[in-house]
């Protein structure tokens, strides 16, 4: 872990693996075909990063692993993981020996991701991408998360004997790692992973959120890209014809109870909040389909008073009252109408019906209640230069069954 390790390689250990030793951008230089696995292809070089229990820098590396073939013959670039190199010596060196030479150093990999020990988190950094993922150090800042046995704990990590007090030795600039893989068509990244030093045993500790509709981080525990991130916005879209996304928030919290014996540092998780329907890209000025005139109504009434019936919108204000989120909508794919008989056959407006599950607040906490919404077809109207619409002219509780 001593810088002079690092300097140690170009002189004692991998005379193969060198490919010239120098002080340029790489900072070992080191032929990663040859040092890597067979199966992983490095994405990027060498990047110098510390988070861990002591003062000397160590090595991030991004790699691509499962890469496949599809049945064209096409080959396809597997997800990213990572992994950090720290330079170590073994524990124990000769003493008063004449002839005793320094123990060479060896590059020893931590897996971050992807990985399935206990406590080192799941999926990937980031799937497939041709550049590496966006990383950064961060400080942990927060009162209930700086205070714990860090000197002991480091103490304990190093040789036998060895006395680190708070006069002897600092805090660490940065004690995690947050990684941003992936990027969503909606906006945003696919994946946020946190990185951080448990123990020599275990290696890092890991917290990741992912979901394919983005995620933007709402708030940080201090300074943004400099301290830990405290809440993450997810978007997950639920791949249907109005476009609609499922939309949480994720905090961060401590578990003592899965921090390993020896961190010095409590682990970390992300717990998610719950969730309400959205428009993935916000809601349509004129909504198409029924389902989403009912969800950018619900979503915003006053916004969208057209969307209702005059004469219905008392009734159905009163009806629904206050409440606090749309959690999911179900609504029939077609209508029973042919080309332009858009109308049923005693001339009346075609109607379809939307159920949706909305939740309101209670003395427990939070509860669903059912409705079905009505809605009453617009035709096309030429001279107006408007398509078909819909409008909502009911909605009625659905009562649960037995």
């Amino acid at each position: 872990m001593a810088a002079t390790l690092v300097r140690l390689l170009c002189s004692l250990i991998f005379p193969l693996l060198l490919a010239g030793c120098s002080r340029g951008e790489d900072p070992l230089n080191i032929d990663l075909s040859v040092i890597l696995p067979s199966e992983w292809k490095a994405v990027g070089n060498w990047t110098p990063v510390n988070i861990d229990a002591d003062g000397e820098e160590e090595y991030l590396l991004f790699y691509t692993y499962d890469a496949s073939t599809t049945a064209d013959g096409d080959s396809v670039a597997g997800p990213i993981g990572g992994v950090i190199y720290d330079s170590q010596t073994p524990a124990s060196v000769p003493a008063n020996a004449a002839d005793a030479r320094p123990p060479s150093p060896w590059l020893q990999p931590y897996t971050l991701l992807p990985s399935y020990w206990r406590g080192a988190g799941y999926g990937f950094v980031a799937p497939p991408q041709a550049d590496p993922p966006t990383f950064f150090a961060v400080k942990r800042v927060l009162a209930e998360e700086v205070e714990n046995r860090y000197f002991e704990a480091l103490a304990a990590q190093q040789s036998a004997g060895a006395m680190i007090t708070a006069t002897s030795a600092a805090l660490p600039a940065n004690d995690e790692l947050v990684v941003y893989g992936g990027k969503s068509a909606i906006g945003g990244v696919t994946h946020i992973s946190v990185f951080w030093w448990s123990n020599p045993r275990e290696g890092y500790g890991s917290a990741q959120i992912s979901a394919s509709g983005g995620l933007k981080v709402e708030k940080w525990d201090g300074g943004g890209d400099r301290s830990p991130i405290r809440q993450v916005r997810a978007r997950y879209p639920e791949n249907d014809r109005s476009q609609l996304c499922k939309e949480s928030l994720w905090t961060r919290y401590l578990d003592p109870d899965y921090t390993s014996d020896g961190a010095f540092r409590p682990a970390i998780y992300y717990v998610e909040g719950p969730r309400a329907l959205i428009f993935c890209y916000g809601s349509p000025e004129i909504p198409f389909y029924p389902e989403a005139v009912v969800l950018a109504w619900l979503l915003d009434p006053n916004g969208h008073r057209e969307l209702m019936a005059a004469d219905a919108r008392e009734t159905v204000a009163r009806t629904l009252a206050d409440y606090l989120r749309v959690f999911a909508l179900q609504y029939h794919q077609s209508v029973d109408a042919i080309g332009p008989f858009q109308t049923t056959q005693d001339g009346a407006p075609l109607q379809t019906t939307v159920r949706a599950w909305i939740v309101y607040a209670n003395q427990n906490g939070e509860e669903t209640r059912l409705y079905e919404f009505r809605l009453e077809h617009l035709p096309t109207n030429n001279s107006q230069r408007t398509t078909d619409q819909w409008r909502i002219v009911g909605v009625a509780p659905v009562e649960p069954k037995g």
